[in-house]
This record gives structure tokens, C-alpha cells and sequence, in this order.
């Protein structure tokens, strides 16, 4: 298996960016966005920010800050956080 871009194993990423899609999509109720494209600019807010990061947490079984959402507003920044998020001792609840 060799890495993605990101330096992230492509199955454990590519599930994350597939959970990090599936919950933009319901969200935003359109799926009509890339996976480089600004959650705002897609139509997103910040109302809609605290139930995607508590639905990716009860996906992960971890409390997920929403700072992290803030600071990685795509799909693969976001998918690549939670990764790194999964991957570190702090995150591993």
C-alpha cells in the first residue's frame, strides 16, 4: 500500500474522506463540491459545523474539537486532521 499525498495510508484515508464527504453532502444537502473546496464557500456555515464534527466524532468514537474544522475547511485537509487526530495518542479515546 503506498501513501497518498497527504503521507496517509490510501484505505484509512480514503474512508475518512469518504465520512468527511457523506456528512458535508447531508449537511449542505448537495454533494456538488470538491474535495479541495472551502466548506463555506460551498454554501456551509457555522451552524452546520458542530453537527458534522459531532457526527464524525460518534463515527470515530472520539470528541472532536471544532477548532479542527475551522482550520482544515476542505475534505482531504479535514480527512488528513482527523487522520493525524486518530493516529496520535490524544486522540486514540
Amino acid at each position: 500500500m503506498s501513501p497518498d499525498r497527504t503521507g496517509h495510508d490510501g484505505p484509512d484515508l480514503e474512508l475518512l474522506r469518504a465520512q468527511v464527504r457523506a456528512q458535508w453532502a447531508d449537511a449542505l444537502e448537495h454533494d456538488d463540491f470538491g474535495d479541495d473546496e472551502d466548506f463555506f464557500e460551498a454554501g456551509g456555515n457555522s451552524l452546520l459545523v458542530a453537527g458534522i464534527m459531532a457526527a464524525l466524532g460518534a463515527l470515530l468514537g472520539a470528541r472532536l474539537p471544532l477548532r479542527m474544522f475551522f482550520t482544515h475547511p476542505t475534505v482531504d485537509a479535514l480527512a488528513g486532521a482527523l487522520a493525524a487526530h486518530e493516529a496520535s495518542p490524544a486522540g486514540a479515546t
